[in-house]
C-alpha cells in the first residue's frame, strides 16, 4: 500500500488560524445533500470521506459539537465506557465533588 499524500479533487481541509466568534467563516469542503432514507433523514458519505474516517458499512460514528460546528469521528467503545464510568462516579460523589470545588 502506498502513502498517497495528494488530496482528491474537490476535497480540502478547513484551516482557520483562529476562531472568531464575531465573524463566522464560510465552511470549506464538500457539500452533501440531506436525503430521505425510509422514515428518517440522512447524508450519504462519499467513499473518500469514509476512507479518511476509516469506517465502513455497519461501523458507528460519534458526532461532537465543536466551536466551528460538528465533528464526525469513528466511535470508540473504550472511550465511551470511560465516559460512562466518569458520569457514574460524578453522580455518586456529587456532594463531595461540590465541596471540593469550593
Amino acid at each position: 500500500m502506498t502513502d498517497n499524500t495528494e488530496k482528491p479533487k474537490g476535497v480540502s481541509e478547513a484551516q482557520s488560524p483562529s476562531f472568531q466568534a464575531q465573524a463566522p467563516t464560510k465552511p470549506v469542503g464538500r457539500t452533501l445533500k440531506v436525503r430521505k432514507i425510509g422514515n428518517s433523514l440522512g447524508v450519504v458519505l462519499p467513499k473518500d470521506v469514509l476512507a479518511k474516517l476509516r469506517v465502513g458499512e455497519g461501523d458507528e460514528l460519534t458526532v461532537s459539537d465543536t466551536p466551528n460546528g460538528v465533528a464526525l469521528q469513528p466511535h470508540d467503545a473504550e472511550l465511551q465506557e470511560q465516559i460512562e464510568a466518569a458520569r457514574r462516579a460524578m453522580k455518586r460523589y456529587r456532594n463531595a465533588l461540590r465541596e471540593l470545588a469550593k
